[in-house]
């Protein structure tokens, strides 16, 4: 948006019209300084040539739009924009994510399921500006990849650097929940969630999973447990980052729900499950409406004068005018 701080400068408009009238009815005679750059004896410049009429149009036009343009510069032209500033975090959510080799099983409409939860997640973070979120990532290990921030360009960053098989080849629920539970704080106005999305059965870690979900509920952390993949024969492609093997099959995909809703259930928490992309977004939408944002920002207006840079373009076009006129015209504007 932009406004003028002296609007009344531009009544100088008027000028122009006036001097273009008194010009037509003779009362002023056309501007010229002649001075033609050859010998006396030599050819005088011919004003009729197409090319020095196209500079003298150039010219007079550049003059009215240095006019004009200071003119507007008079006048107090100001942005304004509107910038959210953020006083605090608001809520916080940590994303608990299973990258084990199931995980590459291509169910999601050719997508994998890693790939399809990291779609989902960036669209639900982008909703949600100033909520710190966090990322932990399990596998046969698990740990922090990034604590709690409302940086969300960091946050995505290392989202999409996530890579199938980075801790290893089993499942480790109840190590990721742990990570995620160490590194969560909660506060009463500040609400915090840990969303755990996996495919698959704990199998790994020194941790039990209900155990990590209690841990949650002492801290008056929520959670939510997605099971994320469809049943049966799945065809899987990766490449293990860790020993460069490429590996390419059919998996046979099945999970127990029972153990899923179990962690959950420990946690005071929700379980829910997405056997395609459709199954997930309604997931994300309902965590959208369930998991409140807390706002901790305030707007602030910020002005900026425009007249600086208007200025330094009507010296722009003067310096064009006064180039076509000395140099290519031969005259002395």
């Amino acid at each position: 948006m932009i406004y003028l701080e002296r609007p009344a400068s531009l009544l100088l408009l008027f000028l122009i019209p006036i001097f273009l009238w008194f010009r037509k009815t003779g009362m002023l005679s056309k501007p010229a300084f002649p001075l033609i750059l050859r010998d006396w004896g030599g050819q005088p410049l011919v004003w009729r040539s197409p090319w020095i009429r196209f500079l003298r149009v150039v010219s007079i036009s550049s003059l009215y739009l240095t006019f004009l343009c200071v003119i507007f510069a008079l006048a107090g032209p100001v942005k304004i924009h509107r910038e959210s500033i953020f006083s605090g975090t608001g809520n916080t959510v940590l994303f608990v994510l299973d990258v084990s080799p199931s995980m590459a099983a291509k169910d999601m409409d050719t997508l994998t399921r890693l790939e399809t939860g990291r779609q989902y997640i960036r669209s639900f973070v982008s909703d949600r500006p100033g909520t710190a979120f966090g990322l932990s990532a399990l596998g046969s290990t698990a740990a922090l990849l990034v604590p709690p921030t409302a940086d969300h360009k960091t946050f995505l960053e290392r989202l999409d650097a996530l890579t199938i098989g980075e801790f290893g080849d089993g499942t480790a629920l109840g190590l990721g929940i742990t990570v995620a539970a160490a590194h969560t704080v909660s506060y009463s106005e500040n609400p915090a969630t840990v969303i755990l999305i996996t495919d698959g059965e704990n199998n790994a870690g020194e941790v039990h999973p209900e155990t990590a979900a209690r841990l949650l509920v002492s801290r008056g952390i929520d959670l939510y447990v997605l099971g994320i993949g469809s049943r049966g024969s799945v065809p899987v492609e990766y490449l293990d980052p860790i020993s460069g093997t490429h590996y390419s099959g059919v998996l046979e995909s099945d999970y127990n729900e029972a153990a899923l809703i179990a962690i959950a259930t420990a946690g005071g928490g929700t379980f829910v499950s997405a056997q395609d992309r459709k199954g997930l977004q309604d997931i994300f939408d309902i965590l959208d409406r369930s998991i409140p944002v807390v706002r901790s920002s305030w707007t602030r207006t910020i002005e900026t004068s425009l007249a600086n840079d208007i200025l330094i373009f009507a010296l722009i076009l003067a310096a064009v005018s006064w180039v076509f006129r000395r140099v290519f015209m031969g005259a002395v504007l």
